[in-house]
């Protein structure tokens, strides 16, 4: 069934299948309404349970330890779509009105999105019977035409970005995708209608910007979007209007605080996979209405629960649960996606024996610093890119968020290398003056000041102060001896930095690059393997190679 391109009315109580309204709903005029929204994001591929150290905030939400579950190393504990279903389902058969939201990225996290480019992913969330789901950027991952052909193959639920204008799909170097997103969509839940407006990302889209940029979008300004979209709602009956964000956390709170629409009543965003609980609640300057933002973390970690009270349009009271996905006797697994994902698991094994130990680690291998700056696995994946057989260059630099998670203290297994590096990155070299080496580490200042001075970037062969005061990287060392302006140094950095992702732009417009097709999670795998025991001496650890200054 083809969801229709533009919006539609449904009727659905956490059904698999909306369908048509018929018949005119019953009144709920000066009654309290109960609505349950049941909430994921970010799932990046994580179709099947994982082991990894749960955080501080992780154990602070509920989510246990594997010691407590008795988990050895190559166990897989947490998360899991077959577990997270049956909770969506067990949740939604105690719920009256309820509808299952997805607030973006699908794809990219784990091995099974490399080798079959999103085919699972598309199954199990039509299975499990989302009522909307936004489009993220790393659904953009293999392009926007695998996007549209797996969603068309295997997609039966409205996907959402009311922010986004698609090509015409019928020009032939276009995307078919513009056929599949809607806007916005509403479901009549037992006589209260509820309107759902997407909002993609727009920050981490490097050429979104581009007037002819390889997905075929033009970029709309979000406010203007949400308003049109809401003002549509409005005039078909809605009573509750909620937006679908991947803008991320500090936009969704900037945009609960200055919309000048008081027709929103809830945000629930993605992006930054971060699960708060309880959620803040934002007072709108313009309107005086208290938002709540919702979001739910990432990896199919947690589903959260959200009950509301509505009467005439009106939120009278909000109650959240972030339940925690793992591995525990009280937690079933839904037997259709099981059924779904065997075969998928079981060419995986086959193929990758995503099992076999590589390595060991004394103790966890993290991927952000202590402080803010260079951290465990940011220098060790930086080193091993520079002095690669074939590459060993005098400095390299790496986005500290190419690396997705930590390594977990025990064995090291290759399918934990794919969830750190899901990416298909490969190593660029280029030749940089010394004055563009300052404009880069100035860059990266300036972008973690904004971050909370958290280094976006690890380096290796360069330390530095990054003053986040100022927004300046200062006494630049290259390899011990101060940076020389006029000077001229060999970079090793991977594709997607050396082609402007994350605003490196003043690479992008570098005219010496030479990509070596070399595998960075190849590169970086190879070389656990030759230490096999991390961390060591002036490997894997952190070295104050980027000394932090608020």
């Amino acid at each position: 069934m083809k969801i229709p391109a533009i919006l539609a009315l449904f009727t659905a109580g956490c059904s698999l299948v909306p369908t048509t309204v018929d018949a005119p709903p019953p009144a709920i005029t000066g009654q309290d309404v109960r609505l349950t929204l049941l909430h994921t994001s970010d799932l990046h591929s994580r179709m099947l349970p994982y082991h990894y150290s749960p955080l501080y905030t992780d154990n602070t939400l509920g989510m246990p330890d594997a010691d407590e579950l008795g988990c050895e190393p190559e166990d897989r504990c947490y998360g899991g779509m077959a577990r997270l279903a049956w909770v969506i389902e067990q949740e939604r058969q105690k719920a009256g009105r309820c509808l299952v939201l997805d607030t973006g990225d699908l794809f990219q996290g784990a091995v099974i999105f490399n080798e079959y480019l999103g085919e699972a992913e598309m199954q199990v969330m039509t299975e499990v019977g989302y009522d909307a789901v936004v489009v993220g950027n790393h659904d953009f991952g293999e392009g926007a035409d695998r996007l549209a052909e797996v969603y068309n193959a295997y997609g039966n639920f409205p996907f959402l970005a009311a922010n986004y204008i698609f090509e015409d799909p019928d020009l032939p170097w276009t995307a078919e995708l513009g056929d599949y997103v809607q806007r916005s969509v509403m479901y009549e839940l037992s006589g209260l209608r509820v309107g759902i407006v997407g909002i993609g990302n727009m920050s981490s889209l490097t050429s979104i910007y581009d007037e002819d940029n390889s997905m075929d979008v033009i970029p709309l300004e979000v406010e203007d979007a949400i308003q049109r979209e809401t003002n549509l709602l409005t005039s078909m009956g809605a009573d509750l209007i909620l937006v679908l964000s991947h803008l991320g956390l500090d936009d969704d709170f900037e945009l609960a605080r200055t919309l000048a629409n008081s027709d929103v009543d809830m945000i629930l965003g993605g992006h930054h996979h971060v699960a708060m609980d309880p959620p803040p609640v934002i007072l709108n300057e313009h309107t005086g209405k208290r938002i709540p933002v919702i979001h739910s973390g990432g990896f199919a970690k947690y589903l959260g629960r959200v009950d509301i009270v509505v009467r005439d349009g009106e939120i009278l009271s909000t109650d959240y649960e972030l339940i925690p996905i793992f591995d525990h006797l009280s937690m079933g697994q839904d037997p259709e996606i099981v059924e779904i994902l065997d075969d998928y698991e079981y060419w995986l094994d086959q193929d990758f024996e995503l099992q076999q130990v590589i390595g060991y680690a004394e103790e966890t291998l993290f991927r952000f610093g202590s402080d803010g700056g260079d951290s465990m696995l940011g220098n060790f994946t930086a080193d091993a890119i520079r002095f690669y057989d074939g590459v060993e260059t005098e400095i390299a630099l790496t986005n500290t968020l190419g690396i997705r998670t930590d390594l977990s203290a025990g064995d090291i297994i290759l399918d934990g290398m794919y969830n750190a590096m899901p990416f298909d990155n490969s190593i660029t070299t280029m030749f940089l003056s010394g004055r563009e080496v300052k404009e880069v580490l100035d860059y990266i200042t300036s972008r973690s000041s904004e971050r909370g001075c958290s280094a976006q970037a690890q380096v290796s062969g360069i330390q530095f102060i990054m003053n986040c005061g100022v927004g300046e990287a200062q006494e630049i060392l290259i390899n011990g001896v101060p940076l020389d302006l006029d000077g001229t140094y060999e970079l090793a950095t991977n594709d997607y930095i050396a082609n402007g992702g994350s605003g490196f732009d003043m690479l992008e417009r570098n005219t010496t690059q030479t990509d070596l097709g070399i595998s960075i999670r190849d590169v970086v795998i190879s070389t656990i393997k030759a230490y096999h025991t991390l961390p060591q001496p002036g490997v894997a650890e952190e070295e104050a190679r980027i000394q932090v200054v608020h």
